[in-house]
Order: structure tokens, then sequence, then C-alpha cells
């Protein structure tokens, strides 16, 4: 558990540096977009080739990832639908249901596996779970949208030509195919995706440099259905599919539970930078899981070790 907590720690002390760099103004006032711009064009692809690429398919496609995914899945169409209940635009609301679903498994994930789990076996299967459906499906409806009204084809071309799916799935043809690129490529695209995480805690670090307030009235209801989602519901929907359904048990279960309970992704934040949609709801709801997420996976691993 101990690990897991200092997990928490080094994330704050790099969202930490990201405020200070904000508070300072060194970087301009437009500081904070190049950095999310060049983690979504060059780091996080950079780093989902990589992670893909050396990851055996036989990894990723087991019987947990049904609890894993389907849970996921779910949480994103019930949020998706509450907030275009609600009135919000088709990117209000994709932006949402990523906010319920797309856990932070690549920076929380790995030392609380490591910790809590005992293995890093769980990993792999929600990773590219959500680089392979969650996020082109996410991207999908968010291209078409900035597309309305253009030829039919207009939106297809963005999906295909968006960086991070260009990196994922080239990444998933090396490792069905076993293609190993060249240490001179490999090398320093390894070093361009290990800028990913940084640069994203960072530029979340700045949203953070004039303080946080408690949302207004119009979003407090939706960044509260989105908290309770995320860290009440979804790892008791993975833990109903994954156990009583599917019939797991012991650490296997607990993997599935654990990962369930994670935050929102940052990941999630520098789409909604980038795209414009709802950054600031987003980025409270990731700050705001991240921070309660710390008694959900413990008391999660109390109940379920």
């Amino acid at each position: 558990m101990l690990g897991a907590l200092e997990g928490f720690g080094v994330i704050g002390c790099i969202i930490l540096a990201g405020f200070l760099l904000g508070r300072s103004g060194v970087l301009g006032s437009q500081g904070q977009q190049v950095l999310a711009n060049t983690v979504f064009f060059v780091g996080t692809p950079a780093l989902m080739f990589t992670t893909i690429a050396s990851t055996p398919v036989s990894q990723v496609f087991t019987p947990a990832l049904f609890a894993t995914a389907g849970s996921a899945l779910l949480m994103a169409v019930v949020m998706f639908v509450f907030t275009r209940a609600r009135g919000r635009s088709l990117g209000e609301a994709t932006v949402a249901g990523w906010s319920v679903s797309y856990v932070n498994i690549g920076n929380l994930g790995i030392p609380i596996a490591t910790y809590v789990l005992g293995s890093l076996n769980a990993i792999p299967p929600v990773l590219l779970f959500q680089i392979i459906v969650l996020a082109p499906i996410g991207f999908a409806i968010l291209d078409a949208t900035r597309t309305v009204g253009a030829e039919w084809w207009r939106p297809i071309i963005r999906v295909f030509t968006n960086p991070i799916l260009i990196g994922s799935v080239a990444g998933l043809i090396a490792s069905v195919t076993g293609f190993k690129l060249p240490a001179v490529l490999a090398d320093p695209i390894a070093m361009l995706g290990a800028t990913s995480v940084p640069l994203t805690l960072m530029a979340f670090g700045i949203s953070l440099k004039d303080g946080w307030t408690l949302p207004q009235p119009g979003t407090r209801t939706q960044l509260t259905a989105m908290t309770f989602l995320k860290l009440v519901v979804h790892p008791f929907v993975a833990w109903l599919i994954g156990g009583p359904l599917l019939g797991y048990s012991g650490g296997d279960l607990l993997a599935i539970v654990v990962t369930s309970a994670l935050p929102t992704a940052q990941n999630v934040y520098i789409n909604a930078l980038k795209y414009r949609q709802s950054e600031v709801v987003t980025r409270d709801v990731v700050f705001i899981t991240t921070l309660l997420s710390i008694p959900a996976v413990v008391l999660v691993a109390v109940l379920l070790a």
C-alpha cells in the first residue's frame, strides 16, 4: 500500500512543478496549450506505439477483459446519455463519457498493480482497451462534430489521421506481426513517448495556477454525477460482472475492481483542451477523482484482498 501512496506522491510532485511553472509565467500565456499539443501530437502517439508493440496480444484478450471493458463501456454510455439529456453538446457528452470510463492506468496503475496486486498483468488489457476501443470511439465523435456540414468523407479522414490512433494501430500491427524497429528508430520513439506522462501532468498543474474553486451550480450536478459514477458505480459494476456473472474471485477479481476504481486519466483533460470541450469540468473531475481514489482503492483492497 505504501507503494501505491508513493505513486500518488510522484504524480503530485509533477503536478506541483506544472503549477509553479504556471504561476511564474515562464511559459507564457500559451504554455499549457503548447504542452497539450506536444503530448497529443508527439508524446502520446510515441508512447502508444512502444507500449502496444511490446505487449503480446495474448496478454490483452483475456476473459477478465469482459468485466473491465463491459463496466467501462456501460459507464461511458450512461454518462453520455445523462449529459445529452441535460442539453449538452455531443462533444461535451463524449468527454463526459471518457471521464467516467477512461482510468489513470498508465500513471497510477503501475505502482498500484505492483504493490497492491503484486503483478503488472492487469495493466496491458485495460491500457489497450482504452487505446484501441474507448479512444477511437471518442475521437470519431469529436472529429465528426468539428466537420458538421462538410463532405461525408471528411470526418472519416479526420479520425484516421488522428496521431494517437495512428500510433496505436502501428503498435498493434507490430505486436501481431512481431515486427521490431531498429534501435536507431526505436530508441528515439521511446524517448519521445517518455515525455507524455510528465508533460500531461505538468499541463494539468498549469491549469491549477489560479487556484481551485467550487464549481458553479450549473456544473455541480454534472461533476457530482461524474465523480460518483467513476469512483463508486464503476468499481461496483466491475465487481458485479467479474464476480457474480463471470465467477472470478481472489486476486483476479481484486485486479478487475482496483483498476476500475482508479481516477480519471489526465489524458482526458488533454483531449478536452485539444477539442475545446468541457475543459473546466474535466479538469475538476480529474482533480477530485485523483484525491478521492486514494481511500477508494484502499477500501477495495481491504474488502477484497
